[in-house]
């Protein structure tokens, strides 16, 4: 009778469970049937499932055999199967102090990795130093020469203009080298060429108003042959009478109207405040713009306003998965311990951490860095940087400004008007209380074609990344930044 119980207690009798199947109704066996070894580090997964097994084995036993729970059985456990547990507990502490070790050893040779560092950066600044020392000499030798040509032809100029012009094309092929004049010929033709050229191309309104004012032009009005960045003059109100955008823009439109009807602007802006922005063909003509502001409109008017051509914006990149816990100031100093290219000899950055983009994954981060534009070319084409001990991918970051209000460009959601309401980001309509989304429909492409009619698509999400209106905004901040070019 006691057997049957304790059969039944267990889970093993034979009436509540068919005999094909009595391995499923012991949940020991059933842990370890779902226990896999490779879940457990160095090769301590056999350990444990083996212990396992024969405690399953002798539990197995002892509840078919109906044996209670009592001194006997309690000292038989322990000195089967709990003092067999000591061992794995213990390797298990002893891995761990290893790897403590181990961790202790890479503190250590991180701290010598740090002056190997500072030895590399002293051996290329050596190295640097002796290529200037070459070039200098080559220039002291070139001077020495012209020194020695130079006394020649006065004497030949003070004797005789005859003499001088048989001689001098000999004296210039013995201390020049020889295909000196091919390449004079090849510079005057460039030359010649670059003149008819500029002589074709229409005059910047820059050019116009500096010739207005009977000044001499400068080789900043001069056209060149390749493409210029767009220019850009802001209009910020100081008073807060002067808070109506349209009220400003008609205001500044006169005066240029009145004062300069030449002037030529590519597009107008919307500033927070009530202020105008003026896009212009080049900076030079921005420039022009204010002058003309400056000098025409009442000095009352001016001094209740900010007249500001901001500078390009300097190249960004972004810095691709940085273990969340890093903070701004361990990932620059981190940088700059692994990637001598960052800073100067003076161990000034050449960079400077923006801000991070939460990632897919919630365990990292993205950041973005500013980058001096003299180096942005060196530091984009090795596509990756060091950092700790892994190398983190980088890609050239443009993201324009858009509200996530009303999903315009140019400004973020703080700099909204409050009395704007909130659009729905598939359709475009005001997501009020009896909103229905009527499919994807993008205000910003449909604007587009309204104003500059650019017959865009408009079957996509105001936030679609391959929306053409999103890349037109991207092709102006890459014209307003400057690369180093």
């Amino acid at each position: 009778m006691g057997k049957k119980k304790a059969a039944t207690a267990s889970g093993e009798g034979s009436e509540a469970t068919p005999p094909g199947l009595d391995k499923y109704a012991n949940e020991l066996q059933r842990m370890i049937d779902r226990l896999n070894p490779a879940d457990y580090a160095d090769d301590m997964g056999n350990d444990i499932l083996e212990w396992f097994e024969e405690l399953e084995t002798f539990s197995s036993a002892a509840v078919k055999a109906g044996i209670t729970y009592g001194k006997t059985l309690r000292n038989k456990l322990v000195k089967d199967h709990l003092e067999p547990l000591l061992p794995i507990f213990e390797k298990f502490t002893a891995k761990i102090n290893q790897r403590d070790a181990d961790i202790f050893d890479l503190k250590n040779s991180m701290t010598d990795l740090d002056d190997s560092l500072l030895r590399a950066k002293v051996w290329t600044l050596e190295r640097e130093n002796a290529e200037l020392r070459a070039k200098l000499a080559v220039n002291n030798d070139v001077t020495t020469a012209l020194q020695e040509l130079l006394p020649r032809i006065e004497e030949f100029n003070r004797n005789n203009t005859v003499v001088l012009k048989e001689e001098l094309p000999q004296i210039i092929k013995q201390i020049a080298c020889e295909d000196l004049g091919n390449t004079v010929k090849s510079a005057n033709s460039e030359i010649v060429e670059e003149f008819k050229k500029n002589l074709d191309e229409t005059r910047s309104f820059a050019q116009v108003a500096i010739q207005s004012k009977n000044l001499p032009p400068s080789n900043l009005s001069l056209r060149p042959p390749f493409s210029k960045p767009e220019g850009v003059l802001l209009i910020k109100p100081k008073d807060d009478a002067f808070r109506s955008h349209d009220s400003n823009k008609k205001l500044f439109l006169d005066v240029l109207q009145e004062n300069s009807p030449e002037a030529r602007l590519r597009g107008l802006g919307k500033l927070y405040g009530g202020g105008v922005k003026l896009i212009t063909a080049s900076i030079e003509d921005a420039q022009a713009i204010k002058e003309t502001f400056l000098d025409k409109c009442d000095q009352e008017l001016v001094d209740k306003f900010d007249l500001v051509i901001p500078d390009r914006r300097p190249p960004q990149i972004i810095l691709y998965n940085v273990e969340k816990e890093v903070d701004q100031s361990a990932l620059k100093l981190g940088l700059l311990a692994k990637n001598i290219m960052l800073a100067d000899s003076n161990n000034k950055p050449h960079f400077n951490v923006e801000f991070s983009i939460p990632a897919r994954n919630r365990s990292y981060n993205h950041w973005v860095l500013s980058v001096n534009p003299k180096k942005y070319r060196e530091i984009i084409a090795k596509e990756g940087l060091y950092f700790r001990f892994s190398r983190l991918r980088l890609k050239d970051f443009i993201s324009p400004r858009q509200c996530k209000r009303c999903f315009a460009f140019g400004h973020t959601t703080r700099n909204c008007d409050p009395k704007t309401e909130q659009r729905c980001d598939r359709c475009g309509d005001v997501r009020g209380s009896r909103h229905q989304c009527r499919g994807l429909y993008c205000i910003n492409c449909a604007e587009s074609n309204k104003k500059f009619r650019s017959n865009f698509r408009t079957e996509h999400s105001c936030l679609d990344p391959n929306c053409k209106t999103m890349i037109k905004q991207k092709d102006l901040i890459k014209k307003r930044t400057d690369y180093g070019y």
